[in-house]
């Protein structure tokens, strides 16, 4: 599954709801997956707080742990996005304002620039490329999302209902060769994301990823200056090494 963001006039571009059929593509699964899908599609702004987890070597124990972090997104297509991560492995900042994203470590008040993109799905892409920076849930707002998904998953079925922190879902489940997906989205009128379940099997140990969506805004009015990063009092600018200067051991 692809680890990009957005994409279009819109913010998050244009959904197809037409898809090819596999026999073991429940039909219904793939209807609901389209109306979040076109929920997600249609919104010119967003906000939302994400709990994840994934499994992580740990050299000490010899094994997988658990590595926990909370986000807070905000964005306003086709160009503006805030990222705030916390948990394991530090507070970070991400601002990006349609020109440059800014990096920003509040454990050790130093601070990065680097040039961006015109939109938030070129420098979402183009900071992967060339750092190995991965934003939190990028699949789901993807444009292709629910086609990849498929395309990627042998078998897709609806499970029914559960209750995720309180709130009705519906339930959707995929298997594929390399990986398996849970989804619960919400079963209201907007429909969207509430919690996934993502478990890699083709590589030599299982790992898995998860993350729990809270606190939704769709199309909230957000100020353009709160994705403009500001250095705080006595923040040090560093380099970012990319993922090139690491391997040949360059830098400035």
């Amino acid at each position: 599954m692809k680890t990009i963001l957005l994409s279009g006039l819109l913010l998050f571009g244009v959904c197809s709801t037409a898809h090819a059929q596999a026999a073991a593509h429940d039909s219904v699964a793939v209807m609901i997956l389209d109306r979040m899908a076109d929920t997600i599609g249609e919104m010119h702004s967003c906000t939302y707080h994400l709990e994840t987890a994934q499994d992580v070597q740990d050299a000490d124990l010899g094994g997988t742990v658990k590595r926990h972090r909370s986000h807070d997104v905000s964005m306003v297509g086709p160009d503006k996005m805030l990222v705030q991560s916390k948990g394991e492995g530090g507070h970070r900042g991400y601002w990006y304002d349609g020109t440059q994203l800014s990096y920003y470590s509040y454990d050790e008040n130093n601070f990065a620039t680097v040039p961006a993109p015109a939109t938030i799905i070129a420098t979402i892409d183009s900071l992967h490329n060339a750092y190995g920076i991965d934003f939190p849930a990028a699949d789901f707002i993807y444009p292709t999302f629910v086609t990849d998904l498929l395309a990627q998953s042998d078998r897709v079925i609806y499970r029914g209902m559960s209750t995720i922190g309180g709130k009705e879902c519906l339930q959707i489940a995929t298997r594929g060769p390399s990986q398996d997906v849970q989804i619960w989205i919400a079963n209201d009128a907007m429909m969207l994301p509430v919690k996934y379940v993502i478990r890699e099997h083709a590589k030599p140990e299982i790992v898995e990823y998860e993350g729990e969506f809270s606190a939704w805004q769709v199309n909230p009015d957000l100020p353009p200056s709160i994705f403009s990063f500001l250095p705080p009092p006595g923040a040090h600018e560093v380099a970012i090494l990319s993922r090139d200067q690491r391997i040949s051991g360059g830098g400035r």
